[in-house]
């Protein structure tokens, strides 16, 4: 599920509102229940809700942006992009190993 950041600065007049993305850029998760994606713990029965909010996201054309912008946040529960907490997790220590590596 994608952040949404709202704008409180006035909306300009130099330039026409942007249209609505396609209904094929549309969030795939858009009308699922949100708990679905935020499972208790990740034995068990979590297990398969976490699969079943992957299968999810797997239809999703916003898959990367929101994989991304849930790294970018550092979120740290519930499913994001496809990847769970601790795929995340693994995600940003291997980046961050990168990065130590290619700075050393």
């Amino acid at each position: 599920m994608p952040s949404c950041t709202p704008s409180y600065a006035p909306p300009s007049t130099a330039t026409a509102p942007s249209p609505p993305p396609p209904p094929s850029a549309r969030a795939a998760c858009v009308g699922e229940d949100p708990e679905l994606f935020f499972p208790i713990g990740d034995t068990g029965p979590a297990l398969l809700q976490i699969e079943e909010a992957k299968a999810v996201c797997r239809r999703c054309p916003l898959i990367e942006s929101c994989l991304q912008d849930a790294l970018d946040r550092n979120e740290t529960s519930g499913v994001w992009g496809g990847l769970s907490e601790t795929e995340r997790r693994t995600v940003k220590r291997r980046a961050a190993r990168q990065q130590a590596k290619d700075t050393a």
